[in-house]
């Protein structure tokens, strides 16, 4: 994750400085600030929770890479291991849904992270969700 100030890059945030391993193994599609949590989601299927204070912080020396922890970090994969490509988010009512490029639509308890693949749909990328909050329905563009 890159962290700019102004037109200039004020650090590279990795999980490691020595072996400058990326904070997700992959892309991250989904950057969300949940009071002083920045919450970032991945295409490597975590959701990793990083402290806003930290990373407002991180001021770079003569190298760049500035090393931070999440959290918090939670895994939305099937029972067989395959991790979700998760790439939108929608935070309700004491749950999350997930949109995964895979195909599916996880509904995760926004208490303890257990999720289940509520609906399987076309293949290919989904461009956008939209959820009705007069009814029970969502809709899907692809």
């Amino acid at each position: 994750m890159i962290l700019w100030e102004g037109n200039l890059v004020k650090a590279h945030l990795v999980l490691d400085r020595e072996a400058k391993t990326p904070l997700h193994t992959g892309g991250i599609e989904t950057i969300m600030l949940i009071d002083d949590t920045i919450v970032s989601c991945g295409t490597d299927g975590w959701i990793k929770w990083w402290s806003l204070g930290e990373i407002d912080a991180a001021e770079a020396d003569e190298i760049l890479e500035i090393g931070i922890q999440p959290l918090k970090e939670v895994s939305i994969q099937t029972e067989q291991g395959e991790f979700a490509h998760i790439l939108n988010v929608v935070i309700g009512n004491g749950m999350w849904l997930i949109n995964d490029v895979k195909g599916r639509l996880w509904k995760v308890n926004s208490e303890d992270f257990s999720a289940k693949i509520i609906l399987e749909y076309q293949s290919g990328e989904i461009t956008d969700m939209a959820i009705s909050d007069a009814y029970n329905m969502c809709v899907t563009t692809g």
